[in-house]
C-alpha cells in the first residue's frame, strides 16, 4: 500500500465530515460542532448577550446532531436508521444536559458508548463532545435485541442492535443500574481489599453481560468483529490483557484498551464494546482491523507519531486483494498527535475514508481502528 501523501492540506482534510456507505452500513466520520477554517461556530455557542439562555453543551449537541441529521439524508438513510454511536464528553457532569438534547432528536435510542475525556483531550479547542456514528443503508432492516435477563439502562439508548446480520452492543458497564452503582458482583468485599482486583472484577462481571447480549442476539465472541475496552486506569491495561488472553487461549477477538477520564457509574474502572456478526454468517467483505502500536520517545514526535501509524497500517492491511478505504478511528495519546497521525495516513485514506481522532488518556501507544473493504 502506498502512504503517498496528498499534500500540505492532508491533515486539515481530517477535519471534512465524510460518510461511506459499504455492506448495508453508513459509516460516519467523528462529528463534533467545530467547522473547517472555523472553529466552533456562534450559532453552536451561547450568546455573550444572552449568557443565561441555554448551554454551551446543548448548543454544541444542536448543532453536530442537525450536521449529522443532514449527512444521513444525503446518504439516503435517517436518525432512525443509526445503530451505533460513540460519545466523547469533555466532562461527565455535561452529560445530562447533554442526554437532554440526544433525547430529542433519539425518540428511539441507538446503541450508545459515552465516556468522559477531558476538556484538554479533545480534539478542536473548545469542543464539548464528538459523536462517532455508524447507521444502516436505506432497505437494511435495524431491529432492537431484548435481553430479559438484564437490566434496564437508566440512559436513553438501546443494549443492542441488528442491522440486517450485523450486531451492535451498546458499551456495557459493571452494573445492574441499583443503588449501589456497581453491581455488588463487581465489587471488591471491603474484609478482603487486597485479595481480589477491583479491575478483574469489573471486567468478569461487564464480559458476561456482553456475553449475555451476545447469546441473546444469535452470536459469540467467535463472531465478534471488533471489541473497545475503555479502562479509567491505563496502568491496569496489562492486568485486563492478561485476563482477556486467558479468557480466550491467548486467541481472544479483535479488541483495543483506551484510556478515559471518567465512566458514568460511580466507581467504574471499564466499559467494553462490542461490533459483532450473527453466528452463522459468512464473513463480510467490509473488514474491522485494530492495531496499536508503540509510539517512540526519542525522536521528533510528529515523526515518531507517523512512523507508528504506517507500521499499524501495515500490520492491519498485510492481505493479498485490493483494499477499499472505509473509515479510521484513531485513538492517540494526544491531540497533538493528530498531526503526526494525518501524515500518515495512507492517499487513499486521506481521500475517501471517515475519519475519526481521540485521546487514549494516559496511553503512550498508537491504536487505530481500520475499516475498509476486500474487493475480490
Amino acid at each position: 500500500m502506498s502512504n503517498k501523501q496528498t499534500g500540505t492540506q492532508s491533515v486539515e482534510a481530517l477535519l471534512d465530515a465524510r460518510v461511506v456507505v459499504t455492506d448495508g452500513l453508513v459509516f460516519v466520520s467523528g462529528l463534533s460542532a467545530a467547522d473547517p477554517g472555523v472553529g466552533i461556530p456562534p450559532q453552536a455557542a451561547v450568546s455573550p448577550e444572552f449568557p443565561y439562555y441555554g448551554a454551551d453543551i446543548q448548543k454544541q449537541t444542536t448543532y453536530l446532531l442537525e450536521k449529522l441529521q443532514q449527512l444521513l439524508a444525503e446518504a439516503g438513510t435517517s436518525l432512525e436508521k443509526v445503530v451505533k454511536t460513540q460519545v466523547f464528553i469533555a466532562d461527565c457532569r455535561l452529560f445530562d444536559a447533554f442526554d437532554q438534547v440526544w433525547k430529542r432528536f433519539f425518540p428511539v435510542p441507538p446503541p450508545r458508548t459515552t465516556v468522559g475525556v477531558g476538556a484538554e483531550e479533545m480534539p478542536v479547542p473548545g469542543a464539548l463532545v464528538v459523536v462517532d456514528v455508524i447507521a444502516a443503508a436505506d432497505g437494511v432492516t435495524v431491529t432492537h435485541v431484548d435481553s430479559p435477563t438484564l437490566p434496564k439502562p437508566l440512559a436513553n439508548y438501546t443494549p443492542c442492535v441488528a442491522a440486517g446480520d450485523w450486531l451492535f452492543l451498546a458499551g456495557q458497564l459493571p452494573t445492574e443500574f441499583g443503588d449501589t452503582g456497581l453491581a455488588p458482583a463487581a465489587t471488591v468485599s471491603p474484609h478482603f481489599p487486597h485479595h481480589v482486583s477491583a479491575l478483574t472484577a469489573q471486567a468478569e462481571f461487564t464480559i458476561g453481560i456482553c456475553e449475555t447480549l451476545l447469546s441473546d442476539a444469535g452470536s459469540d465472541w467467535d463472531n465478534t468483529v471488533r471489541v473497545h475496552v475503555f479502562l479509567k486506569n491505563m496502568a491496569d491495561a496489562p492486568l485486563f490483557d492478561e485476563l482477556w488472553r486467558e479468557k480466550f487461549d491467548g486467541n481472544p477477538p479483535p479488541y483495543l484498551i483506551v484510556g478515559v477520564e471518567e465512566l458514568l457509574t460511580g466507581g467504574a474502572q471499564i466499559e467494553i464494546d462490542v461490533i459483532a456478526v450473527r453466528a452463522g454468517t459468512s464473513q463480510p467483505a467490509t473488514r474491522f482491523a485494530v492495531v496499536d502500536v508503540e509510539i517512540g520517545q526519542e525522536g521528533y514526535r510528529p515523526f515518531e507519531v507517523r512512523d507508528a501509524v504506517r507500521a499499524a497500517f501495515d500490520a492491519a492491511i498485510a492481505q493479498p486483494g485490493a483494499v477499499e478505504p472505509v473509515k479510521v478511528h484513531a485513538f492517540l495519546p494526544a491531540p497533538a498527535d493528530i498531526y503526526g497521525f494525518g501524515r500518515a495516513l495512507p492517499s487513499t485514506f486521506i481521500e475517501r475514508a471517515a475519519i475519526t481522532t481521540s485521546t487514549s488518556v494516559g496511553g503512550t501507544r498508537a491504536a487505530l481502528e481500520i475499516v475498509y473493504r476486500v474487493e475480490a
